[in-house]
C-alpha cells in the first residue's frame, strides 16, 4: 500500500508563503470560514483570542520552514497553549452570542491543525508545481488505501484524468477533514507505458464531504499574499480629515463620552473587531502608565471625529511582538490624509492573561512615522470596494 507522507523537500517556499501570508480570523464552529475562505484567513475553530491563534499560526509556520514533525510541534505548542488556558477540558465561550460549547483540547485537536494546515499548504504548492509542467498533464488520484481510509476515497485509488478536467473541481484532494488522498502528474506516455487508463467520463461520482468540495489549488491561485496597501498610489482617495476646534471647548470627561458615543459603546464594553477579536474598551485608550488622562495630548481631542474609525473600521491590522515590553499587541490603522499628506490613526491593544485592553489611540503626524509603525504580521486588510 503507498504511503502518503509529507514531502518536507517540495516546493518549501511556496509552501511557507502560502501559510505564512494569511490574514486572520476568529471563529467559535468551523462552517463560519467555508471552502475557498480559509485561503485567505487563518482560523482555529474554539480560538477566540489572537494571541492564542498567532501562537498556533507561528507553530504551523515554523514546522513547515524547519520541516518539524508532529510531536515536536506539539511539544513545543502544548506548554504556551497550557498557560493560556487552552488545553484539556474547557468551556468556551462565544464571544458574538455567548454560547457556551465544551471542548476537549489535547494531542487529537493539535494533530488534526497540524495535519489539515500542512496538507492544504503542500497541495497548494504542489498544484502549482504541476500546473506549470508542460508534459505531465494528468492527474492520477492516489489514495492511502488503510482500514480507515473513506471508502469513496478508496474507490477513487488510480483513477486518471486530465488536469483541466472539471471534477476536480470538486474533487480535487483533500476532499474531507483528515483526508490523505493525494494526487501525481503523469505524462500520456507513461501511462500508457504502465498500462493504465485515462477516464474521459462526465458521470464520475463526486466524493468530497461539503467542506471540501472545491479545488483547493486551483481556487488558492486565485487569492493573493495579504500584501500592505499602497498609501502614496491611494492617496488621493484617502478620507480627508480636519480638525475640530470645537472640542477645545469640553472637558476631560466630556470628550470621553464623546469618544463613546462616536464609537457606539459604553465604557468597559466588549467590542468585536473585523477579525472577531473581543476587545474590552474603556479609557486606558486615553490614559498614560499612571492611569492619568491624556486625551488633549498632542491635539488628539481634536480628531474625536474619526479616531474611532481606527477600532470600528480599519483599513489594516498587524500583530506585533514587543521585545522592550515583552508583550503582544494589537495595532489598527485607519488611513488618512491632512493638507493633502498621509497620516494615521492607530490604536493599539494588549493581550493580557485574562483579556485583551487597549493600550493608546492618536494620530501618526508624519510620513516616516506612519510607515515605521507598518511592521510585523499583517493579519487583515480591508477589501477594496
Amino acid at each position: 500500500m503507498p504511503k502518503v507522507s509529507f514531502d518536507f523537500n517540495l516546493a518549501p517556499t511556496e509552501a511557507i508563503n502560502y501559510l505564512k501570508n494569511k490574514g486572520f480570523k476568529l471563529t467559535f464552529d468551523h462552517d463560519e470560514l467555508i471552502k475557498e475562505a480559509h485561503h485567505k484567513a487563518f482560523t482555529v475553530a474554539k480560538v477566540t483570542r489572537l494571541d492564542l491563534l498567532n501562537d498556533i499560526h507561528t507553530a504551523l509556520n515554523k514546522s513547515l520552514d524547519k520541516g518539524i514533525p508532529f510531536k515536536e510541534f506539539q511539544k513545543s505548542l502544548k506548554s504556551t497553549l497550557q498557560k493560556k488556558g487552552w488545553w484539556g477540558t474547557q468551556d468556551i465561550t462565544n464571544p458574538k452570542t455567548g454560547e457556551i460549547k465544551t471542548i476537549d483540547i489535547g494531542s487529537r485537536r493539535l494533530k488534526n491543525i497540524y495535519d489539515t494546515n500542512m496538507r492544504v499548504a503542500y497541495t497548494k504548492a504542489r498544484y502549482d508545481q504541476q500546473m506549470a509542467d508542460p508534459i505531465n498533464v494528468y492527474l492520477r488520484y492516489v489514495s492511502e488505501l488503510k482500514p480507515t481510509t473513506r471508502v469513496s476515497h478508496a474507490n477513487m485509488h488510480g483513477i486518471i484524468k486530465h488536469r483541466d478536467d472539471i471534477w476536480w473541481n470538486k474533487n480535487h484532494p483533500l476532499n474531507g477533514w483528515g483526508c490523505k488522498c493525494k494526487v501525481v502528474a503523469m505524462s500520456k506516455k507513461i501511462i500508457e507505458k504502465r498500462g493504465y487508463k485515462i477516464d474521459t467520463s462526465t458521470k464520475t461520482q463526486n466524493i468530497a464531504e461539503k467542506d471540501w468540495d472545491y479545488h483547493i489549488g486551483k481556487t488558492g491561485s486565485k487569492v493573493g499574499s495579504l500584501n500592505k496597501i499602497d498609501l502614496d498610489t491611494s492617496l488621493d482617495n484617502l478620507p480627508k480629515v480636519t480638525k475640530n476646534t470645537n472640542y477645545d471647548k469640553l472637558t476631560n470627561v466630556a470628550l470621553l463620552e464623546t469618544f463613546y458615543t462616536n464609537l457606539g459603546v459604553n465604557k468597559g464594553d466588549v467590542h468585536i473587531d473585523k477579525v472577531g477579536d473581543p476587545m474590552i474598551i474603556d479609557d486606558s485608550l486615553f490614559s498614560d502608565s499612571q492611569g492619568r488622562l491624556k486625551i488633549k495630548k498632542k491635539d488628539r481631542h481634536l480628531l474625536l471625529d474619526y479616531l474611532p474609525e481606527a477600532i470600528i473600521d480599519p483599513d489594516e491590522i498587524y500583530l506585533e511582538f514587543e521585545k522592550s515590553m515583552n508583550r503582544l499587541v494589537k495595532k489598527m490603522f485607519k488611513y488618512i490624509t491632512i493638507n493633502g499628506k498621509k497620516r494615521a490613526l492607530m490604536s493599539i491593544f494588549e493581550y493580557n492573561k485574562d483579556k485583551t485592553q487597549g493600550v493608546t489611540l492618536y494620530l501618526l503626524d508624519t510620513d516616516s512615522t506612519v510607515e515605521k509603525k507598518r511592521v510585523e504580521k499583517l493579519i487583515y486588510k480591508r477589501e477594496s470596494e
